[in-house]
């Protein structure tokens, strides 16, 4: 019995240093998209991301990996607007299956909107704030 639950203790430790981790790594690829937005464009992160998306001469991929995600991490009730605008009630992503670099993916825009409108306790929410 001593055994059982010295193993269940070190699994229920390691899916926590697992999920701590991938947390981690998560927020550092948000600070660098925001990073790389603000260099590219004046404003705060939120106004950097929403206009990293807007500008056509960025790969659909940039936007869509870098961009749209980025803006759902952070929970961008700012960007709603535009994501709403580029949004063609896809939830799967069917439209734009094979199509990453002719068009901004339908299942990130739904992925994103759907995590700035419902709370989570892992977005980077902090991350875009001022």
């Amino acid at each position: 019995m001593k055994r059982v639950i010295i193993i269940g203790g070190f699994i229920i430790g390691l899916i926590f240093l697992l999920m701590a981790g991938i947390y981690i790594w998560i927020g550092q690829s948000v600070k660098a998209h925001i990073s790389e937005a603000i260099e590219m464009y004046s404003g705060d992160a939120e106004d950097a991301l929403i206009a990293f998306v807007s500008d056509p001469e960025n790969s659909f991929y940039d936007r869509t990996h870098k961009g749209v995600w980025t803006l759902g991490q952070i929970r961008s009730e700012k960007a709603l607007p535009l994501l709403y605008q580029l949004y063609q009630n896809d939830p799967d992503g069917e439209t734009c299956y094979g199509q990453h670099d002719s068009s901004i993916c339908q299942y990130e825009i739904h992925k994103a909107i759907s995590s700035i409108e419902n709370w989570s306790p892992f977005n980077h929410q902090r991350l875009g704030s001022k």
